[in-house]
């Protein structure tokens, strides 16, 4: 039983997260001198409807400072009194006040209250700030965290007064001077009492909601710090001569792109780029090199898959070491991944080129001159280009790629999800997992950045079969196959070795920088561009927003009852008998349709929906099914089911084991089938058994298949009725055929059994008048739509059958809803209009 204490320490620790992570994440932030006055940012409060205030009141806000900025000068905030006064906070660079550059300005003239932030502009962290006007005393005073000062200041009983935040431009007071900062959190209170809030929380938009009072303000140019976490900001576009390597300087956060006659230096601070032709002359730079900054001896190196080829640059003096060979055969691969540990050996793996996918692993020692080893492990991992790879201090994480185990471009290469660790002092390759691909295919942009503390990594994905494509962003796990998109797209024009893409992490700025190279044709010319996202990324679809006036007190106040609510149920559930799984299908009507139930789950195998296998007594026995062998179960299931004559020994390894030799091949082959027959034997129905040479699997009457329940119902159902749909409907409505599987030998299945499942069901429509049972015809239409999502007879059927029911805007919704996904699909509108599709 959960003990109270417990109960509130959870409670309490999950409040503090949900805090943290928004505070870290709101915000504001100001467009500044690096654009031109009318682009700078403000915020407007009382513009519309002015504050007034009787006795004394107080404006309170956080702030914190872009870091790393040439200049901060400017207006922080403005206010201003009945028209006729200003009263602002500057930050100002004059000597004399020291480092007291937060000023006080009544009017035209300084106050006497100045103060400094220890930090700030060096750090992002926010600080408080409260300027307190006490009518009462004549006092102004303003506590920036806990520093007080005062001055003596008249002010009115009754007086109205307008806020302006960075950029005005209201009457005589305009102005367009604005520190690059970031401001949340405004509050006004008046006599103690809170009377307006503006969190300054949004994503989008030039209104800034009030969630307390009914104020909202106004922002011109807005900068919302929300959106810079889900939505890349395209930061250059240029292109330079010839083609182009990148390297990350991680401590500057400084991106050098390196071409044939100059060094381009990118501040993601300042968002400046710094050209500079190299002092030793014009450099060869080819497509197929790559480059790396190294820390220790502030140099770039550049250099060809095997390292035969390698050259140093200075940043500093822009000068080469060498100059550079073109390059042969053996350095003409791409793609091919990096990794520099300590700054003293670097290390090269993979690549493609010549139709040739490789897997070596190449090494060089500092200092860095060319000399190369070659690592014998490399045949351990599946040749490949297009993977990724991140390192830490003791070797590097490989994922993904394209390639094959033979390396011959000719035959059947295929999309790898594996990820690879590869340890940097024993030499050796360790498999971690592979990935469960539930979308397209996809391959990885060059680099990915690990977290060790989070137990994840950050890489950009992206289809290969497309020149006009984009790159997403994924977050990983190191331990576990698992893939959250973050962050929105970014546009990626790619066509094979002459495109690539690379992602970095800076850490000064906390944010992520991608970068995109695509060198067409001669290579005379790379077109780059260069991406930023905030630190941490959102998922790609942002949260529902709650309802403008409801206070933040009161949504923690909800969250809070959600999780007392939700351990009470939890502990309700350790205190009552354990009963068996339910997870099968019930009855559910709809008018006067009815899809029966499924059969009792004692014994059973399920592959429609969710794979799921429970024993004898009921119990769910799924997880005993580790991934390999759970294909063993399936492939072999399935080739019994279907052609009644089971899978050959061969067949199974060339599946299953194609990387591995003959004798590793047979002994994996003997050790799974050992353990898939002791889970077998849980079912009380089923066994595994090669009495004819090949395996299969025998089951009794007493294990119930879904699968071998469809292919009874499609062996009879040349001319379906009402009952056979029926019994159809009352297999697949658990989803699609085992849809998180994805192997090649798998898609002749789940291919044949969307085409008979559909066909099926439209050859019933065709012989059914479809105003008897239309409430039964989307039921089942919607079933239909997880085998094939954007089939138009399907479509036609639901539009016409909700129409019938007079549902004339819910057919609309379908039909729209079709016509998205079907744009999204084949990239051009469906042509039929509504009124066609349903006549």
């Amino acid at each position: 039983m959960i003990k109270f204490h417990h109960l509130c320490l959870c409670i309490f620790l999950l409040l503090c997260c949900a805090y943290n992570a928004s505070g870290q994440t709101d915000g504001l932030g100001f467009y500044s001198h690096e654009v031109i006055q009318e682009k700078r940012t403000g915020l407007a409060l009382g513009t519309t409807n002015a504050l007034c205030f009787t006795g004394s009141f107080e404006l309170s806000f956080e702030i914190s400072f872009i870091p790393q900025q040439k200049n901060y000068f400017g207006y922080v905030v403005r206010i201003i009194r009945d028209e006729t006064q200003n009263i602002d906070i500057l930050y100002d660079y004059d000597p004399k006040f020291g480092d007291k550059h937060f000023r006080v300005v009544l009017g035209d003239s300084y106050s006497h209250i100045s103060f400094s932030i220890p930090g700030i502009g060096i750090n992002d962290e926010w600080h408080t700030i409260r300027l307190k006007f006490d009518q009462q005393r004549g006092m102004l005073t303003v506590v920036r965290d806990r520093e007080i000062v005062s001055e003596k200041v008249n002010f009115p009983e009754k007086a109205c007064y307008k806020i302006f935040f960075g950029a005005n431009d209201y009457q005589s007071f305009r102005n367009a001077d604005v520190p690059p900062m970031k401001i949340r959190n405004v509050q006004v209170k008046q006599n103690g009492a809170l009377r307006y809030t503006w969190p300054l929380n949004e994503e989008n938009g030039t209104v800034a909601a009030s969630a307390h009072g009914n104020r909202p303000g106004v922002v011109i140019n807005p900068l919302w710090i929300k959106k810079m976490h889900r939505n890349w900001q395209p930061l250059q576009h240029f292109s330079v001569n010839g083609p182009a390597t990148v390297a990350f300087n991680q401590q500057k956060g400084i991106l050098y792109i390196v071409t044939r006659d100059s060094l381009f230096s990118y501040s993601v601070a300042s968002n400046k780029i710094t050209p500079a032709a190299y002092t030793t002359g014009p450099q060869h730079i080819f497509s197929a090199y790559q480059s790396v900054y190294n820390q220790r001896a502030n140099s770039i190196l550049t250099f060809s898959r095997d390292l035969l080829v390698l050259g140093s640059l200075q940043p500093d003096s822009l000068s080469w070491n060498k100059y550079l060979d073109n390059p042969g055969r053996s350095q003409g691969y791409s793609h091919f991944n990096k990794y520099l540990q300590g700054d003293s050996i670097l290390y090269t793996f993979n690549g493609y080129g010549f139709f040739v996918y490789q897997n070596d692993v190449f090494s060089a020692r500092w200092p860095f001159t060319g000399n190369y080893q070659r690592d014998s492990t490399g045949g351990t991992i599946t040749p490949r280009y297009l993977a990724a790879a991140g390192g830490d201090s003791n070797g590097v994480y490989i994922i993904g790629g394209y390639g094959n185990t033979s390396g011959r471009q000719v035959l059947n290469p295929k999309n790898l999800y594996d990820l690879h660790y590869y340890d940097a002092f024993r030499h050796t390759f360790k498999k971690l997992y592979t990935l469960r691909k539930d979308t397209e295919e996809f391959v990885f942009a060059n680099s990915l950045v690990i977290r060790k503390e989070d137990n994840a990594f950050y890489g950009l994905i992206f289809p290969k079969n497309k020149f006009n494509t984009t790159l997403q962003m994924v977050k990983g796990s190191l331990t576990q196959p698992e893939l959250q998109p973050v962050g929105d797209s970014i546009p990626y024009e790619f066509l094979d070795v002459d495109a690539f893409a690379d992602l970095f992490y800076s850490p000064a700025d906390k944010r992520f920088v991608a970068v995109t190279l695509y060198s067409p044709d001669d290579h005379s010319h790379t077109r780059v561009g260069i991406f930023s996202l905030y630190d941490p990324p959102f998922p790609v679809t942002p949260p529902a927003a709650p309802a403008a006036g409801v206070e933040k007190k009161w949504w923690l106040a909800i969250a809070l009852l959600t999780v007392i609510l939700l351990l009470i149920s939890i502990g309700a559930r350790f205190r009552k008998k354990k009963t068996p799984p339910v997870t099968g299908l019930t009855t559910v009507p709809d008018n006067n349709s009815h899809i029966e139930a499924a059969p009792p789950q004692a014994s059973a195998v399920y592959l429609f929906g969710d794979f799921q296998v429970f024993d004898a007594s009921g119990a769910e026995i799924t997880k005993l099914f580790t991934p390999l062998i759970r294909e063993l179960f399936l492939v072999t299931l399935l080739y019994t089911l279907k052609w009644e004559r089971g899978i050959s020994a061969e067949k199974l390894k060339e599946l299953l084991w194609f990387d591995k030799s003959p004798e590793s091949a047979r002994n994996n082959l003997a050790v799974n089938i050992a353990k898939l027959k002791s889970i077998l034997d849980k079912t009380g129905g089923c066994e595994i058994s090669k009495d004819t040479g090949y395996w299969k699997i025998k089951t009794s009457g007493v294990l119930y298949i879904d699968y071998l329940a469809y292919l009874a119902d499609a062996r009879q159902a040349v001319k379906p009725d009402r009952a056979d749909i029926t019994a159809m409907t009352g297999i697949i409505r658990r989803g699609s055929f085992l849809p998180a599987e994805e192997h090649e030998w798998l898609d002749p299945f789940k291919s044949d059994i969307s085409n008979d499942i559909i066909d099926r069901f439209l050859r019933y429509v065709a012989i059914t008048d479809l105003k008897e049972d239309p409430a039964f015809l989307v039921q089942v239409a919607d079933y239909l739509y997880a085998f094939d999502p954007v089939n138009e007879d399907v479509m036609r059927v639901k539009c016409k059958a909700l129409v019938a029911l007079g549902k004339h805007s819910l057919a609309r919704t379908a039909f729209t809803n079709f016509t998205r996904d079907y744009r999204k699909l084949y990239g051009e509108d469906y042509q039929p209009d509504f009124q066609q599709t349903i006549s």
